[in-house]
């Protein structure tokens, strides 16, 4: 099995290849306000652990609340076409159970419906390893790993710095 994994920088995605090792990291520029925090830890990120970093810009989507509305679906199938060009036969994609509280697209019905499509028409099969974990959970896992530092902020302040306010980081704050 040979991994794709979808990097943002983050802590699920970062543990995602800590755990699964990957032959390709995805890092996807969607317009998103934490788009160069997040792009230089993902950088950082895949050189830690030597993996191959692709980036890969797409029209700006449309946000709710700071949140792209549709992601997982662009951010899935962009991987899967990208995996499918380089015989790569797995997308990993780092949603967990706190993510579905607020995410449809973080769901298992979800997952498990990307993956039946993507698997048919590409070959393509979707995870996410850690769809049943709480962030309490993925926490404890990352530091157990020692993984490197990472970036959780979906707002960041205007000197770059994490905002400790919007839901991604109050998201991290409970779980630490």
């Amino acid at each position: 099995m040979s991994n794709l994994i979808l990097l943002s920088g983050g802590m699920d995605s970062t543990l995602c290849l800590q755990q699964n090792g990957a032959a390709l990291c995805l890092f996807v520029d969607y317009g998103q306000r934490s788009k160069h925090q997040e792009y230089e830890f993902a950088v950082s990120i895949a050189g830690h652990y030597g993996a191959q970093l692709l980036t890969k810009d797409i029209p700006n989507l449309d946000l709710v609340n700071v949140v792209a509305c549709g992601r997982n679906a662009v951010l899935l199938s962009l991987g899967a076409a990208v995996a499918q060009s380089r015989s790569i036969d797995t997308v990993i994609i780092g949603c967990n159970a706190g993510d579905a509280e607020r995410f449809p697209d973080c769901r298992p019905p979800f997952i498990q419906s990307m993956d039946a499509a993507l698997s048919a028409a590409y070959g393509v099969r979707v995870i996410a390893p850690m769809i049943a974990m709480s962030k309490k959970e993925i926490v404890a896992a990352a530091c157990a790993a020692g993984i490197p530092q990472t970036w959780t902020c979906y707002t960041p302040t205007t000197s770059g710095d994490q905002c400790e306010e919007c839901y991604a980081c109050k998201t991290m704050a409970n779980a630490t």
